[in-house]
């Protein structure tokens, strides 16, 4: 546990001293929060606009661990950090679990803070005092609280997985992204058929955070210090 709560504080004390993270991810925040009140006003009280909302909440999860998690491999690959790491005594799990937890947690704050600023911006605007948007119904916190979570989990292992493996930088971006975009086949082709209730909703997460768990013990167990180290040197 000391290992990983070591590799976590370098990965901290790394990405918020990168100036492009810092400024993607409150581009992201600001816009994901104050958008939805210009575009649909600060009205738009229906369920179904509140709902919409959330979107905003779930994209600025997806971009910025989409940007994150592949990029803290990238960056420490080309400043040759990531070569002297993983030759350290450093356990294999401290390595990938320090950057996949470092991804999922900005992720997530990504999203609670657009939540936050829709909830601000709606009530300064709306001319009807503060009120709780989405959160004031089940659906809409199962979604604020629970899918963004389990979605920047998601997004945290494929991108920290694939970047080990990726050297080039929008190849890896891609893939990340494009491991999101996979969730709407099942939709299209009519093997799940959506449905905006709690219940299933609930049930989405659950069965989106047992996947993002056993592809983090796969991303672990294929985590292999040897072959990375021979691959980087390449």
């Amino acid at each position: 546990m000391t290992d990983l709560i070591t590799v976590m504080w370098k990965e901290v004390v790394e990405l918020f001293s990168n100036r492009r993270f810092l400024l993607i991810f409150t581009i992201v925040v600001l816009v994901m929060g104050i958008l939805p009140t210009l575009h649909h006003g600060p009205a738009s009280n229906s369920s179904a606009m509140m709902m919409f909302r959330l979107l905003y909440v779930l994209f600025a999860t997806v971009i910025v661990v989409g940007q994150t998690a592949p990029d803290m491999v990238l960056h420490e690959r080309v400043g040759h950090t990531l070569d002297y790491l993983l030759t350290t005594r450093l356990p294999g799990y401290a390595i990938f679990g320090a950057k996949v937890l470092i991804s999922f947690a900005v992720g997530y704050i990504a999203a609670l803070l657009a939540l936050a600023i829709q909830l601000i911006v709606s009530g300064i605007t709306g001319g009807s005092g503060w009120h709780w948007l989405f959160l004031a119904f089940p659906l809409g916190r199962v979604v604020a609280f629970g899918t963004t979570a389990t979605l920047s989990l998601y997004v945290a292992v494929i991108g920290t997985f694939v970047a080990l493996r990726v050297g080039e930088q929008r190849a890896a971006y891609l893939i990340t992204i494009f491991s999101v975009a996979l969730f709407i086949i099942p939709f299209l082709v009519g093997w799940l058929h959506f449905s905006l209730t709690t219940t299933w909703v609930t049930k989405f997460t659950i069965a989106l955070g047992i996947i993002a768990f056993v592809l983090s013990r796969i991303g672990l167990r294929l985590f292999r210090r040897e072959m990375l180290v021979l691959y980087l040197q390449e």
